[in-house]
């Protein structure tokens, strides 16, 4: 499978946000996909295959969307290590996050046994009140969840990482517990401090832009180097909307620019209106002079306030400027 179509992120009554609308359907490529999940939690062996990944949707009911997510980010089942990976792509810190993923785990467990009942109901295949009463046979299995947390804003994760840090008593309620209490988690990786260079596809050039949104000079630089040349409009429009560079992002997706030509024309049009602003400033600054010399000339000809400001409009700092001015001899 390749890139996945947008229309399968589209929400209900047509509402979709910038996750929706980019995010998800760009990290559900199942190579990139498939990569991160190799590099976050294997070390960068090639444990997961792009090929054997099918891309599974999960609303859950049981949830409020109030406040929460109804659904995955991204979920894939690898048919071939037979176990299903969820990514939750994050923009924002969320406190609530152990117990979050905590949620989904359940809640996908829960959509595996409720679907191997629903066979054997089907089949008939139940021997026992036992089986009946658990709904699932000894024999049966389910795939394992491990879900995994990609934070694509600006710095490090400020949210929870463990069940443990939402609890009275934290990390002591393991060893006080034992077993009674597991303690959920979930593996983080934060777009600011991770390693480009372990990524071999576009998502090297995608992390790079990244590390450099708060440096304009070195966003250049990146945007001139070969990769950068060869990426496709998807990663380029994608990079463009995590900018945060209103301009930058309508070239690419409006005017349809490379991503080099666009930035090299937005820094041309700041640095155009940079010494405009600089020519109005000096005008400005000039006609400001220009006031407080013939304010300063009518003090010395003997003006008092009430003529002065009557006739000029000045204010009283700009009189006391002006007066100064005069003391000084600049005036």
């Amino acid at each position: 499978m390749g890139a996945v179509s947008w229309a399968c992120f589209i929400g209900r009554k047509g509402r979709m946000g910038r996750k929706n609308i980019v995010d998800r359907p760009y990290f559900s490529d199942c190579r990139r996909f498939a990569e991160v999940i190799n590099v976050m939690l294997y070390g960068g062996k090639r444990v997961v295959l792009p090929e054997n990944l099918r891309l599974r949707q999960r609303r859950y009911p049981s949830m409020s969307g109030d406040s929460g997510e109804m659904e995955r980010d991204i979920l894939m089942e690898d048919v071939g290590g037979r176990v299903c990976y969820g990514i939750e792509l994050e923009t924002e810190s969320d406190y609530s996050m152990p117990e979050r993923i905590m949620v989904y785990d359940a809640c996908d467990y829960e959509y595996q046994i409720k679907k191997l009942a629903q066979g054997h109901r089907d089949r008939k295949e139940y021997c026992s009140y036992r089986e009946k009463k658990s709904r699932i046979k000894e024999s049966d299995e389910i795939l394992p969840m491990v879900t995994v947390v990609l934070y694509l804003g600006e710095g490090h994760w400020k949210g929870r990482r463990r069940l443990s840090q939402m609890c009275r008593g934290g990390e002591e309620l393991g060893r006080l517990a034992g077993e009674g209490f597991y303690d959920y988690g979930f593996c983080l990786a934060e777009a600011d401090y991770l390693n480009p260079e372990e990524y071999r596809t576009d998502l090297k050039e995608f992390f790079q832009a990244m590390q450099c949104r708060g440096d304009r000079e070195k966003l250049r630089r990146l945007f001139r180097t070969d990769g950068f040349q060869r990426l496709g409009a998807e990663t380029e429009h994608v990079i463009a909307r995590h900018l945060h560079i209103k301009r930058l992002l309508y070239k690419v997706e409006k005017e349809e620019l490379p991503m080099c030509k666009a930035f090299d024309e937005l820094m041309r049009e700041e640095r155009q209106a940079g010494r405009k602003e600089g020519k109005r400033e000096g005008k400005r600054e000039g006609i400001k002079e220009e006031r407080l010399l013939v304010i300063g000339r009518m003090i010395m000809k003997g003006f008092d306030e009430a003529q002065i400001r009557e006739l000029t409009n000045c204010t009283r700092k700009e009189l006391a400027a002006a007066a100064g001015n005069r003391l000084e001899g600049r005036g």
